[in-house]
């Protein structure tokens, strides 16, 4: 089984509010992947987070020439 981790987590790694990663979801945009464990608990794949993070990392960083 994969390895998840939970919304207020994956908010904390990528430095958003909870309510931001909800509205997200709803949205189509951050982290592919996500379930409903339950009706209040959301958990995503840790490799899809971890890529997530990788891919925003990449934009930010400063394209070298």
């Amino acid at each position: 089984m994969e390895d998840r981790i939970s919304a207020p987590l994956v908010a904390r790694l990528i430095g958003i509010k909870t309510t931001t990663l909800a509205k997200w979801r709803c949205l189509g945009k951050g982290p592919k992947g996500w379930i409903h464990v339950s009706p209040t608990h959301v958990t995503y794949p840790r490799s899809e987070v971890e890529r997530f993070l990788a891919e925003c990392a990449a934009k930010a960083a400063p394209s070298r020439v």
